[in-house]
């Protein structure tokens, strides 16, 4: 190279400064690494002090088992209120969005998510070494004690998971219905004809409270669509519409404003569940399976000649 060429010069440190910029960026993610697996070590130890969780369903949870202490932050639905239970309660702790590099910045000893979101980020936290539990989604009520139990003994808290695994099989025992009397047909008609299958944390709840779903009637295992006419041929005995996605340019619950549904609306009993006392399987759906068995029984007792 001559010495007096400034563009070869130039060249020359621009490569240079590449290596250095790669080793420096090969070394801040060992160090990264090294960190992570000494406090995946400590956790074993002790009590993760810093957990963070990626999903609505799991937020519900570890608000319920850890100490508000420990919880350095939760998922930005958290503070969503048509989707978390807890919306009202989280205060301003720290909403993360379930990037990867938001979750490193925030020292987590335990990460916890569901089975099914933020592939990536789970991907890249797991290389790093980082400790990450997932959940499964609930498929009945019967799950949630499973996942009180198994997040009880990954966050340490056996007696606070204990308590409320006692609470919850105590409410579910109480308001499950267990006779043989009718099953008024319950159809919740939401946005863009959804409806509730045979299976599922929906129907099982439905179930539980002494209700049958458009599935059963109809002989559909998982959710599915329904027509405005099919909805008028079930004559449902109780119907939520779910939430209304009025905002523009939403048009998903239209289907609402059509005359026939108005006209089933004047002559059907209508209940109002929040999404977030059934979307996601946790002690606060034990509010949605206690509105389904009150109105079951109003139904029952309104009713001189039921025609199930």
């Amino acid at each position: 190279m001559d010495a007096a060429d400034p563009i070869a010069i130039r060249g020359a440190s621009t490569a240079r400064a590449a290596r250095l910029s790669s080793i420096s960026m090969v070394a801040r993610i060992a160090g990264v690494a090294l960190l992570a697996t000494a406090s995946l070590s400590a956790f074993a130890a002790s009590p993760p002090q810093r957990i963070v969780s990626m999903n609505v369903c799991t937020d519900q949870l570890v608000w319920r088992i850890a100490r508000r202490s420990r919880i350095a932050s939760l998922s930005f639905i958290a503070a969503d209120p048509r989707t978390s239970a807890i919306a009202h309660e989280i205060g301003e702790l720290h909403l993360n969005h379930g990037i990867a590099e938001e979750v490193l910045s925030l020292n987590p000893d335990l990460i916890v998510t569901g089975a099914f979101g933020f592939r990536p980020t789970v991907a890249v936290l797991r290389r790093l070494g980082y400790a990450v539990v997932e959940l499964p989604m609930a498929e009945q009520l019967t799950d949630v004690i499973a996942s009180i139990a198994h997040l009880g003994e990954v966050l340490q808290e056996p007696s606070r998971a204990e308590a409320l695994t006692r609470h919850f099989e105590q409410e579910l025992g109480r308001l499950t219905y267990g006779g043989d009397g009718p099953r008024p047909l319950f159809v919740n008609y939401d946005a863009n004809g959804w409806t509730t299958g045979q299976t599922g944390l929906l129907a099982d709840i439905v179930h539980r409270a002494g209700l049958s779903t458009s599935g059963d009637r109809l002989g559909f295992e998982s959710s599915n669509r329904i027509s405005v006419e099919t909805l008028l041929l079930l004559a449902p005995d109780l119907v939520d519409l779910g939430y209304a996605w009025d905002d523009p340019p939403a048009l998903a619950s239209e289907q609402h404003r059509h005359p026939a549904v108005r006209a089933v609306l004047q002559h059907t009993p209508k209940i109002d569940i929040p999404d977030s006392a059934w979307l996601c399987g946790g002690p606060h759906s034990l509010d949605a399976l206690e509105q389904l068995r009150g109105a079951r029984e109003a139904l029952v007792e309104s009713r001189q000649e039921p025609r199930w």
